[in-house]
């Protein structure tokens, strides 16, 4: 279709009404958490969560590494057990072994868990910041999708009156 000023305009519109709002809106967000919201002591906290994190994450993969190898150790003493069923000192071994590893199961599975519920108390503030500018965005995408709407009847009414005109 043809565009006219009309059109023109409202396609800027369109894009203002896009990217204006969750631009804004994110600027705003940054300034005031770093310089109104966020006290030195907060800033503090936070990077103290990110740390413990870190470090627990690095710790866990160390962890992890050498329960792997223990585990490994278990089954190779299993699989013995299975040739030797008549060695006590093995079944002792396979038994204390077993117990460790059904109970260190599960542990090894809340370690993510708590690493992630860190991370996340650590950003709680920024997840409502960011769960509310994606609520400005999706109202944004709307508001473009209506004023597309209008643009394309705009340039509609400008081609037909141009037509009329040249009756």
């Amino acid at each position: 279709m043809k565009k006219n000023w009309k059109s023109i305009q409202c396609e800027v519109l369109e894009y203002l009404a896009l990217i204006g709002p969750t631009a804004g809106y994110s600027i705003y967000v940054y300034t005031d958490t770093l310089q109104k919201t966020m006290s030195s002591t907060s800033k503090g906290a936070f990077w103290t969560l990110i740390s413990v994190a870190i470090i627990v994450s690095v710790i866990y993969k160390i962890f992890k590494a050498r329960y792997e190898r223990y585990v490994q150790g278990y089954v190779q003493q299993k699989t013995d057990l299975e040739t030797r069923p008549d060695d006590e000192m093995l079944i002792r071994k396979v038994a204390e072994k077993s117990s460790i590893i059904e109970n260190v199961d599960y542990i090894i599975c809340a370690i993510p868990l708590l690493i992630f519920i860190v991370v996340l108390s650590a950003f709680q503030t920024a997840i409502e910041q960011l769960i509310l500018i994606l609520e400005i965005m999706s109202g944004s995408l709307v508001a473009k999708a209506g004023l597309h709407t209008l643009t394309i009847k705009l340039e509609k009414s400008g081609m037909v009156n141009a037509i009329k005109a040249g009756d």
